[in-house]
């Protein structure tokens, strides 16, 4: 027993250590993680509020667009405003902002083919 001089005492502080720094390392991880799928979320709920809006917006016509396109729609995890940017002859170009609960932005500028019925482009544009 006298002859032992120490070794075991230290090893557990090494092994001990090395434990609570993998143990820190995932919690990090585990926050970064997480923080990363709520702005996924948070960016695929912007998204999906503009597909419903132009959806809303675009099943009310038929083959004449509305002299005055303005206005906005409120959906239960946002709202979404969309105005009318300029007409060219069958073609229209409108621009849809999206805001989330959370103050995510999301922005996006159709064409929209009157004679066809359909959306013909679809331009997304970063938030500002």
């Amino acid at each position: 027993m006298n002859n032992q001089k120490g070794v075991v005492f230290p090893m557990i502080m090494i092994v001990a250590s090395v434990f609570i720094m993998f143990t820190i390392l995932m919690i990090d991880q585990f926050i970064i993680d997480k923080m990363f799928y709520k702005e996924v979320e948070e960016s695929l709920v912007a998204d999906h509020l503009v597909h419903l809006a132009v959806k809303d917006v675009t099943s009310e016509w038929g083959e004449e667009v509305p002299e005055i396109i303005q206005g906005e729609i409120l959906y239960p995890n946002g709202t979404v405003r969309y105005s009318l940017m300029e007409e060219d002859g069958p073609y229209v170009y409108i621009e849809f902002s999206s805001t989330t609960k959370n103050d995510r932005r999301g922005r996006v500028i159709i064409q929209y083919d009157t004679e066809a019925g359909r959306v013909i482009q679809w331009i997304e544009k970063q938030a500002v």
